[in-house]
């Protein structure tokens, strides 16, 4: 069960990597041919700054997810791995359920920000918030799974002995 959980969760991390750096090209070329219509012939397209405004918005939230997954988010691993082996682990699952507090909290704001002001449109182009409002909900869920994953797999290695983190600070 938990393989195929792992494997569905790897499937969704390369989909959102993938639209990531779709939505960053999108981003560079809208900026680009911004830049070029600006200087060159004297006009502005009026969607060209909400636009990689909002695929930003995408990215950060998108973002904040892939750091969870990845453990990238900031954190005080020097004195974390000062502690004893099961302080450290059960100060993993403390952090974990923190951070869930926050998807939670994420996906259920994110929602009520859906359902109050999707219908709005956009300054400049005609489509609605629903789409802007979106990334903070479907972050937050995205959250909770990788927690779900970390948690599950903490749990059952409770007690071993835990392999070097990943992201240890380097002296300057």
């Amino acid at each position: 069960m938990l393989k195929a959980f792992d494997q569905v969760l790897e499937g969704i991390t390369a989909c959102v990597k993938y639209a990531m750096i779709v939505m960053t090209c999108v981003i560079f070329f809208i900026t680009t041919y911004t830049v070029f219509t600006r200087y060159l012939l004297n006009i502005v397209p009026s969607w060209s700054e909400e636009i990689p405004r909002y695929l930003l918005v995408w990215i950060t939230y998108l973002g904040a997810a892939l750091a969870i997954k990845f453990k990238e988010h900031i954190s005080l691993d020097v004195f974390f791995n000062l502690m004893p082996l099961r302080a450290r682990q059960v100060g993993h699952f403390f952090l974990n359920g923190l951070v869930a507090i926050v998807a939670v909290i994420m996906v259920v704001y994110g929602i009520g920000l859906v359902n109050h002001f999707g219908e709005d449109l956009m300054e400049s182009i005609p489509v609605t918030n629903f789409w802007l409002y979106l990334a903070m909900p479907v972050s937050g869920t995205l959250m909770l799974l990788y927690l779900v994953q970390d948690t599950w797999k903490r749990i059952r290695d409770f007690g071993k002995a835990e392999a070097a983190s990943g992201s240890e600070m380097v002296p300057i």
